[in-house]
C-alpha cells in the first residue's frame, strides 16, 4: 500500500496542562495516562456515571511543553470540542489544572501505508488503537515527505474496511455503551488502572460478557445505504448503518449480535450487507466472513 496522508479538518486538539494534569484525567477516563510519553499516545473515552459514551479522544505528550511538564494533547471530535472543555472543567474543581482549546492553531494528520512505522517526527505517534491505523500527527504544520496527498474521505475509507469506528459518525453520546464500539478491542479501556467514571457498569458488562451488540464491517450488495438506516433480517430489525463508505462498497453498521444466524441482512429488497469479523475481533460473530482467514487465503 502506498504511504499517504491528509490533514483530518473534522478533529479538534485540546491542552490539558498544570502540575496535576494527568492525575486530573487518570481519574475520570477510560485508559492509563501514565502510559503517555514522548513516543507513545493512548486512546480513551469520557462516559457517563452509568457507563455511556460521551467523548473520544487520542492523549499524546505535549512535545512544545516545558521540559518535566505533565501536558498532554487531546485529539478529539473537532465540532464537540468546546463541550469537552465544558464538561472537564466541570470535573477540574480545584484541580491544578489549565484546560485550553488549542483547535485554531494545531492540526491532526493521519498518515497510513508502507513505511509507515519508519516516519519520526514531532508530534508524531502510533495510533493506538491498531497498527494497520498508521500514525497521527499533531502540529501547527504537520508534513510528511515522500506520503501521496490524500483526502479525508480516503482515510474514512481506510478506517472502514479495517472495521474501526469514528465517534463523530458512529458513536451516539448518552447512548452508545464503549464496549459495543469495540473499545476495549481498540486498546481503549485499561481494566487495571484504577477508578474512571462509568467503571462500574463497564466492568460488569465485561466480567458477565454480555455486550448484544458490536460495531461490525460489511461489504455492500446493491445500492449502499445512507447512514441511520435500519438493518433488518428476516423481517426484524438487527441493526443500524452508521458510517458509509459510498466509492469502496462498504459500511459499518451496529448489529445484534444475538440475532445473527447467517440469515442476510438487507436494508431493502435491492441492498443486502455481508458482516466481516476483522482481523483483530476477539469476539465471536456467526453467519459472518472472517477478514484473519482471507488474510490468510490470500
Amino acid at each position: 500500500m502506498v504511504l499517504k496522508a491528509t490533514i483530518l479538518p473534522d478533529r479538534g486538539v485540546l491542552r490539558v496542562g498544570g502540575p496535576e494534569a494527568r492525575t486530573f484525567l487518570q481519574n475520570l477516563i477510560t485508559n492509563n495516562v501514565d502510559l503517555v510519553d514522548g513516543t507513545r499516545a493512548v486512546y480513551a473515552a469520557l462516559l457517563t456515571p452509568q457507563g455511556k459514551f460521551l467523548f473520544d479522544f487520542f492523549i499524546s505528550k505535549d512535545d512544545e511543553g516545558s521540559a518535566g511538564s505533565d501536558a498532554v494533547l487531546l485529539d478529539c471530535d473537532g465540532a464537540r470540542a468546546a463541550d469537552l472543555v465544558k464538561r472537564l472543567n466541570f470535573y477540574k474543581l480545584r484541580a491544578d489544572v489549565t484546560i485550553e482549546n488549542l483547535s485554531d492553531t494545531l492540526k491532526v494528520m493521519a498518515v497510513w501505508g508502507d513505511d509507515v512505522v519508519t516516519i519520526s517526527l514531532g508530534g508524531a505517534h502510533t495510533d493506538p488503537r491498531i497498527p494497520q491505523m498508521g500514525i497521527r500527527i499533531v502540529s501547527a504544520d504537520p508534513k510528511v515527505t515522500g506520503a501521496e496527498a490524500a483526502t479525508p474521505a480516503d482515510y474514512h475509507a481506510h478506517r472502514i474496511a479495517l472495521g474501526v469506528g469514528d465517534a463523530a459518525k458512529d458513536f451516539e453520546p448518552d447512548r452508545s455503551f464503549p464496549l459495543e464500539m469495540n473499545f476495549e478491542e481498540m486498546n481503549g479501556v485499561d481494566f487495571q488502572k484504577g477508578c474512571f467514571i462509568g467503571q462500574e457498569v463497564t466492568s460488569r458488562t465485561k466480567r458477565r460478557g454480555n455486550v448484544r451488540k458490536r460495531l461490525i464491517p460489511c461489504d455492500v450488495e446493491g445500492n449502499v445505504p445512507k447512514p441511520h438506516m435500519s438493518v433488518q433480517s428476516v423481517g426484524r430489525e438487527v441493526g443500524t448503518v452508521f458510517s458509509v463508505d459510498k466509492t469502496g462498497g462498504r459500511v459499518l453498521a451496529l448489529l445484534r449480535l444475538d440475532l445473527l444466524n447467517g440469515a442476510p441482512l438487507e436494508i431493502d429488497s435491492d441492498t443486502t450487507l455481508t458482516p466481516h469479523k476483522p482481523v483483530w475481533a476477539q469476539f465471536a460473530l456467526a453467519g459472518a466472513e472472517d477478514d484473519a482467514e482471507e488474510a490468510e487465503e490470500s
